[in-house]
């Protein structure tokens, strides 16, 4: 059965770790979540990740989103941030050195997360991967596979030992849509709120099916054969984050938790290894 949620006890823990009020970017290709957690209270805001916006463009929003929730940003102990998108990290990094008055904590594969690595070289491995390892093993002690919906789909398996073992990089679900819908002219947008079975008696419902369960399908052939090929690591907990997790996984036989503050919640201990 799919599990949504952390269990009380988990999340009680996991809260009882931040202390002090800290700011969490997670800047992706389409969007940019922030995230603050003050003592057992976390807020998120979601923005578009737009190259063009200055640092001041991006320090207004945040101020009116900060101001709407009664949250302080000059309160901030620390700031962690991870991004896949190169021009935005100097954008958010002289956000930081100019607004708030603490140091940004930028994640890379040099950050020390306690990971190993296949390679000698983990460079290429995505900010966004490695924070979604260190966070998925902290959060739930197990091996962990993590299924990351976004721009992209990634799967990637790492150990209770803290061993990154790799990830496997897909087309996203909106990505994949998109590409159909451009290239099929009798094609129009897909509406991924509508209903369908699993033979559509309609194009979009057609669309529907072959997108959202060919993606779960896809999914659950990859946890399936990494169970198989890694099976010393069963048993492996499989953890889908991102903005369509949910939907995704509605339709997924082998998903065992929906967790969409998976990235955040990592920076956020990240950062709690530097405050201690």
């Amino acid at each position: 059965m799919l599990k949504t949620c952390l269990t009380i006890n988990e999340l009680d823990n996991f809260l009882a770790l931040m202390k002090r009020q800290q700011v969490v970017i997670d800047v992706g290709n389409t969007h940019t979540v922030v995230g603050v957690y003050t003592g057992a209270k976390k807020l998120f805001w979601r923005i578009e990740s737009n190259r063009k916006r200055t640092v001041d463009e991006y320090w207004s929003i945040l101020v009116s989103l900060a101001v709407n929730s009664g949250i302080d940003l000059s309160a901030t102990s620390i700031a962690g941030m991870s991004c896949v998108v190169p021009k935005l990290t100097g954008v958010f990094r002289e956000l930081s050195e100019r607004y708030l008055p603490c140091e940004m904590i930028n994640v890379t594969s040099k950050t020390d997360l306690g990971l190993t690595y296949p390679v000698s070289d983990p460079s290429y491995i995505g900010a966004d991967l490695l924070v979604d390892a260190f966070s998925a093993v902290e959060k739930y002690r197990s091996n962990c596979i993590v299924c990351d919906f976004g721009s992209a789909t990634t799967i990637q398996l790492t150990g209770l030992n803290r061993h990154f073992y790799g990830t496997v990089i897909c087309p996203g679900l909106q990505t994949s849509a998109e590409g159909l819908v451009n290239k099929a002219a009798q094609l129009t947008g897909v509406d991924f709120g509508g209903e369908f079975g699993l033979l559509g008696t309609s194009t979009g419902e057609a669309m529907l099916s072959g997108i959202i369960r060919g993606h779960a399908l896809m999914i659950d052939g990859f946890i399936k054969q990494l169970r198989d090929e890694f099976s010393t690591l069963n048993p492996i907990k499989v953890v889908a984050t991102g903005g369509i997790a949910k939907l995704v996984s509605k339709y997924s036989e082998l998903i065992d938790v929906v967790d969409e503050t998976l990235t955040l919640d990592g920076l956020a201990l990240i950062l709690e290894r530097y405050l201690n």
